[in-house]
């Protein structure tokens, strides 16, 4: 699969001018119109209202075909109807032409206790949640587009899971979020919206000096040990207990090492982690103190160049 997005607008969706091959990508982006809009438009829910995007050289949008290699998760999703979410999601796995029953499905992703529950009671995350196991059992899926993953109820180790074993055999996977923690667990190549236009981050991303934009907020069963144990990482954290019972706060040089550490670590010990939160300022502001980094690069520069006179 390679899809390509050329000038792709849509909503908040200023421009997306990307080419993506098989792999994994994260957008991050405090704009969560735009990755809503990226996403639907990705998977052929909606076309662009100006430019193109292309799967394998054909418009998602215009052609079922493509769109029976996509498996998505959108902001907003509606099931089959239904009496029962069992009965929605064996309809759904039917016209896949599935092998897998609708049952071992929603129990593989944790989800069994919806099985007999209306399709119409459903709320929201539940909507998302069941949506997000089909999506992850389309085995013969080439490309998954995927909004906010990790925020539905089946665990995020399952969903990891699921997203390594489609990427090994080959495909495509995008997964848009706003939250960096969630960034972080999920991996691949970092691609970012700001101001409605996409844009690849370069391989080697400048790093914001130390900060409060560089803590990580933790939630787990035994806080103490694993402070300890991030006290003894070679990457230099500083490891800060929280007011509540089983918080920890922890600051590295990056959020990327940071998180990836205290999962690490976590898995090692054998220590639970309920929740990582990065204490993070919008993408916007981010983008500003880069902006005063490049300044300053070009003030230094300037002198340089004038023989030190300002």
């Amino acid at each position: 699969m390679r899809a390509q997005l050329r000038a792709a607008a849509l909503g908040q969706l200023r421009s997306a001018d990307v080419d993506l091959m098989p792999g994994r990508y994260v957008v991050l982006a405090s704009e969560g119109e735009a990755l809503r809009n990226l996403v639907a438009v990705l998977a052929g829910r909606e076309p662009p209202r100006s430019g193109h995007v292309l799967l394998d050289g054909t418009a998602p949008a215009r052609h079922p075909e493509t769109r029976k290699k996509v498996a998505a998760l959108f902001a907003d999703e509606v099931l089959l109807p239904a009496k029962t979410v069992l009965g929605s999601v064996s309809r759904a796995l039917a016209a896949r032409g599935a092998a897998n029953t609708a049952s071992q499905l929603l129990a593989n992703a944790e989800l069994s206790q919806l099985t007999d529950i209306a399709v119409t009671a459903l709320g929201p995350r539940e909507t998302r949640s069941v949506a997000l196991a089909l999506a992850l059992a389309h085995d013969t899926a080439t490309l998954f587009a995927l909004h906010e993953p990790l925020t539905t109820l089946i665990p995020a180790a399952f969903v990891l899971g699921r997203l390594d074993e489609h990427t090994t055999r080959g495909a495509l996977a995008l997964t848009a979020t706003t939250s960096p923690a969630d960034a972080s667990l999920l991996g691949g190549q970092w691609l970012c919206v700001e101001f409605g236009r996409l844009r690849v981050m370069p391989g080697t991303t400048p790093r914001l000096g130390a900060g409060p934009w560089q803590q990580v907020l933790v939630e787990t069963n035994d806080a103490r040990a694993l402070s300890q144990a991030l006290q003894a990482s070679a990457h230099g954290l500083t490891t800060e207990l929280g007011a509540a019972k089983g918080s920890l706060k922890v600051l590295g040089p990056a959020l990327d090492i940071t998180v990836h550490e205290v999962i690490t670590l976590a898995r090692q010990h054998q220590i639970e982690l309920h929740r990582i939160e990065a204490s993070v300022p919008p993408v916007e502001a981010l983008m500003a103190a880069r902006a005063g980094f490049a300044r300053a690069a070009y003030e230094a520069a300037r002198v340089v160049t004038q023989g030190g006179v300002r």
